[in-house]
């Protein structure tokens, strides 16, 4: 005998939209986590090219210091 009836389609509905909403919470995790991770990247990349200029100006007057 087949549990195929309404009430079964129902659930396996219900359950695979709980599915579907876990995996988007999870997605929304993920991309919240990426911003942050491409965010910081950036201040960190601009910090260093202005430490390298910083370096770069302090060996400049070293050099014309007698």
């Amino acid at each position: 005998m087949t549990t195929d009836t309404k009430a079964h389609w129902k659930r396996r509905a219900l359950r695979a939209e709980a599915e579907v909403q876990t995996m988007r919470n999870i997605r929304q995790v993920d991309s919240t986590m990426e911003q942050r991770l491409v965010a910081e990247n950036a201040a960190l990349r601009v910090a260093i090219a202005e430490i390298g200029d910083i370096l770069d100006e302090l060996e400049r007057s070293k050099e014309t210091q007698p």
